[in-house]
């Protein structure tokens, strides 16, 4: 386990003199009498012997601890017997043996302020095992640029697109790996070229320092970032990046082979080293000239098809030819086979068959290791369920002399996988969603304001690339045209982070006609706030003369203990703030550990980036 690491390295194993007298074994589980041991210590003593000191870390699961897996007779072979009795042959043999379980050294780790600080001051040089929830992550939400005004005599405008059916399309079309995985080891002879990779890797990168749209995606600060330093990112560092010792910049993730492989095959990632990976003996993906399916593609296709019905036609395919037409391009682009005679408008039946593609993938991750609830009619029950080793009861509430709420959450190590899990599909829908929109946003580049996890928000210019549009499954739609007709588009755009921003249209293309939208995660903009909650005040807060505006919420509905829900009154501070990306002026970004610059003089090097990013805008 990998807490028996940092045990490893624990102050609290301390020896009396200069560790370089000693002997010591804990890179690897090494071989005591024929028995694999987890470190060996040899310690001179005062008359010339030497003392042979074992040391074991037990995991808690492994090793039937006790106090959270005692063994029963269901649990077949009795693990911490097996334990003791290697303990005793080791100490009838002359051993000293120093144990640690697992579950007492994590509460040494979270209650001792010494254990902690020493720790944090001093970081393992061991890499954690890979884990398939670590490779699971979400969408590209960013702001790319502040604020950004069209220049409407040039012929500039600003477009917003969205993916249709992003996750569906994964689904439909994506590669996905299955089969048992033959797992590679760091240093393996037999370890496969990561030409070959298909399944998940856990390894170290450096990325390039001049790349304006990083690819890999890398958690920090509980928010997931696109950053190009490891250090700048971690600390929210607002310069510009001068760490030029590689150890500082490269990141240690775990991702999926096709945005690992494009990083390093296209976009200037270094791969520095890997330390695990899960190759899959198969991979399968739909093929649109036969119609194969795919691992997912089955699925998708036949509630595709149940959402298309249940829409009706389209309002265009007014004549049995264009009816005709339309089915035939449905089949040909998606592979969705539609009955002509269904195609009538279902809102129920459109709503169940959206829900039915958009939840499908998110069951492959749902986590296990969550607060469950019970209520209980019978003490024996309560008894029973508190004495549990595999459970932690976090709540008790009576609610009546012959009920009780119980609340408790499973053990780590003990909790039942669902039979709808399967985090390695969860984590490719994710990269292949996140593939999609990144290929979107290569083509605009530092013309892009803002994407969320399905849309991008870019300047639109004559003579300049255009991003296509389409109806079909990971094509783009044209958002503003949608909503406000067409001819529509945006002539003002100001984002102040991630889900909150706001823009001005010109509806129909009349710039005397404007009409504004602003989006803001966490408030509902009705009339007890629309007088705050403006482009205006947004565009202030940006430009800095602002901190930020206290939001009146006359009526939230809040939970409270006791299954009681209540309406009461609440505000939330809202304001302008970006920290996925280092701000370079008023309105450009940068990513984290961004410099293109490095050949300049350091002085100079912030001049270059702001002179540059005003002559891309």
């Amino acid at each position: 386990m990998f807490p028996g690491i940092y045990w490893e390295h624990s102050p609290k194993r301390s020896f009396p003199g200069n560790l370089e007298h000693y002997t010591i074994y804990t890179d690897r589980e090494i071989s005591v009498m024929g028995r694999r041991v987890d470190g060996y210590i040899e310690l001179p003593l005062p008359d010339g012997s030497l003392e042979r000191r074992i040391c074991q870390f037990h995991g808690c699961y492994w090793h039937h601890c006790p106090t959270h897996f005692p063994a029963n007779e269901d649990s077949g072979e009795n693990r911490f017997e097996k334990t003791q009795q290697l303990t005793s042959l080791f100490r009838r043999s002359g051993y000293t043996v120093i144990e640690k379980w697992e579950c007492e050294f994590k509460s040494d780790l979270a209650s001792d302020p010494d254990t902690k600080a020493y720790f944090e001051a001093h970081p393992t040089t061991r890499t954690p095992p890979l884990g398939l929830r670590d490779a699971l992550a979400g969408g590209r939400t960013s702001a790319l640029k502040w604020y950004y005004k069209a220049d409407l005599a040039k012929g500039e405008k600003i477009k917003m697109v969205d993916v249709v059916s992003e996750y569906p399309n994964a689904n439909l079309r994506g590669e996905y790996p299955y089969g048992h995985p033959t797992l590679y080891l760091e240093g393996d002879p037999d370890m496969p070229s990561p030409d070959t990779w298909n399944g998940v890797i856990k390894c170290t990168v450096l990325p390039p320092r001049d790349l304006y749209l990083p690819v890999l995606p890398y958690k920090a600060k509980g928010k997931l970032m696109f950053p190009l330093c490891r250090t700048c990112v971690e600390e929210e560092n607002t310069e510009m990046c001068h760490h030029n010792d590689p150890q500082e910049r490269q990141l240690t993730d775990t991702w999926c082979a096709p945005e690992l492989l494009l990083a390093l095959r296209e976009k200037g990632y270094t791969l520095v080293e890997v330390h695990e990976v899960y190759q899959y003996p198969r991979t399968s993906k739909y093929n649109a000239d036969t119609r194969e399916d795919g691992l997912l593609s089955a699925y998708v296709r036949r509630f595709m098809a149940l959402k298309i019905q249940a829409s009706g036609w389209p309002p265009e395919c007014d004549t049995e030819e264009k009816q005709a037409k339309f089915v035939e391009d449905t089949l040909k682009h998606d592979g969705v086979v539609l009955d002509p005679t269904k195609m009538e408008k279902n809102p129920a039946l459109r709503a169940l068959s959206k829900l039915m593609l958009n939840s499908f993938w998110g069951k492959f991750g749902e986590k296990t290791l969550r607060p469950k609830t019970e209520f209980l009619y019978d003490y024996a029950k309560l008894i029973a369920l508190v004495t549990d080793n595999t459970k932690e009861v976090t709540g008790l509430l009576p609610l009546s002399d012959e009920c009780l709420q119980v609340t408790w959450k499973p053990v780590e190590d003990s909790e039942v996988s669902l039979p709808t899990s399967s985090l390695l599909h969860a984590a490719y829908t994710t990269c292949h969603g996140r593939m999609q929109l990144y290929k979107y946003l290569d083509v605009v580049k530092e013309r892009a304001l803002y994407h969320d996890t399905d849309s991008v928000a870019y300047i639109s210019r004559h003579g300049e690339s255009e991003l296509p549009l389409g109806t079909h499954l990971g094509d783009l739609t044209d958002q503003i045209e949608e909503d406000y007709g067409p001819g529509s588009y945006i002539t003002e755009f100001v984002a102040g982070g991630p889900k909150n921003y706001a823009y001005k249209v010109a509806v129909g293309g009349d710039v005397h006609n404007i009409k504004v939208c602003i989006k803001v995660r966490g408030i509902s903009i009705n009339t007890s706030c629309d007088d705050l909650v403006t482009f205006d005040n947004l565009k202030v807060m940006v430009m800095g003369s602002r901190d930020k505006i206290t939001v009146p919420i006359p009526h939230q509905i809040a939970r409270l203990p006791g299954w009681r829900i209540v309406t009461r009154h609440s505000t939330k501070n809202w304001q302008a703030l970006n920290t996925k990306r280092r701000r370079v002026d008023v309105a450009n970004t940068v990513p984290h550990g961004y410099n293109a610059w490095t050949m300049a003089p350091e002085e100079d090097q912030d001049l270059l980036e702001v002179m540059e990013l005003l002559g891309d805008a």
